[in-house]
């Protein structure tokens, strides 16, 4: 090969060498344009705005807290009547000195329900903080009140962990007979059934006031309530509009009534603010939150 050709075939492949390196920056991922693979979904609604900063690292991400944190609550043992504690299953705020609940809050889709049995195992939160003091399901022996679920049994059947989950005494407060069986009952029995036909709720539920303590320990609510947003099929809260259902409830506590059905204790949103200090919906537009707690809607029928 005599010395025109070779300078030449090195030219070319110098040449060739400097392409490589132009396509190398500007397509640092290779020419192909289509997308990267969407992750399966999980078949559970997503909520598209994200929770407020207490959201603890590894726990229920925005489905649970996707409307707002009502009480500002904060994963912190130096807030002990108001300490979050958040799990797959639901999101908090923990009441150190009432030893239950401010509120509870958790989304309920369709495929939240399955085939998980109910586990009737109550047991002590291990989670709290160290040198708190942890209720047993023995502090109610005898004391004529039911361990009344917030997040209710029945609402977390998907898998059994689910279902444990229910049964930390952290979700349960002394509930009188008649609401828990009655009254309560059938308002999570109806909440169940706008989820068989397909709805998305957001629901927190709590208690306010107080009636006596058991065992000098555990506070005895004068009223338990609840609120729920029917919101859309999708669970998108960005769906969620000022003409939403909404459904609130504010129950007597009483052991010795007879209560009858939910819908005669039907309020306001803005009245239980009032007589708690929340603050429900704060990430919801202003108008919607305004028009969402203002009204007593009709329950829903479809």
């Amino acid at each position: 090969m005599d010395l025109a050709t070779t300078i030449k075939r090195v030219g070319s492949l110098i040449g060739a060498a400097i392409i490589i390196i132009i396509i190398g920056i500007l397509f640092p991922n290779g020419s192909d344009t289509n997308p990267p693979p969407v992750p399966e979904p999980t078949g559970r609604p997503v909520a598209t705005s994200a929770p407020g900063a207490t959201s603890q690292p590894g726990t229920s991400g925005t489905r649970n807290l996707a409307l707002g944190n009502p009480s500002n609550a904060v994963h912190d043992a130096t807030q002990p009547n108001n300490y979050l504690i958040e799990r797959p299953q639901y999101a908090l705020s923990y009441n150190r000195d009432r030893a239950i609940p401010n509120w509870v809050s958790w989304q309920l889709a369709p495929n939240d329900i399955g085939p998980a049995q109910r586990s009737n195992e109550f047991v002590s939160d291990t989670s709290l903080p160290s040198g708190w003091l942890r209720i047993t399901t023995d502090d109610y022996t005898g004391s004529g009140y039911d361990r009344g679920h917030m997040c209710p049994s029945a609402d977390r059947t998907a898998t059994q962990d689910d279902n444990d989950a229910t049964f930390i005494m952290t979700n349960i407060v002394p509930q009188a007979p008649d609401n828990n069986r009655v009254t309560w009952e059938h308002l999570e029995s109806y909440s169940r059934s706008l989820v068989g036909k397909g709805h998305v709720l957001y629901i927190t539920a709590g208690s306010d006031g107080a009636i006596e303590k058991l065992k000098n320990k555990l506070t005895v609510p004068a009223f338990t309530w609840k609120v729920i947003v029917v919101a859309a099929r999708d669970g998108n809260i960005s769906g969620i509009t000022t003409s939403t259902p909404v459904i609130a409830v504010r129950v007597p506590n009483d052991k010795n009534a007879k209560l009858g059905d939910w819908d005669q204790y039907r309020v306001t949103v803005a009245s239980i603010e009032s007589v708690t200090g929340y603050k429900f919906f704060t990430n919801l537009p202003a108008a919607t939150q305004t028009a969402l707690k203002s009204r007593i809607d009709p329950p829903p029928t479809n």
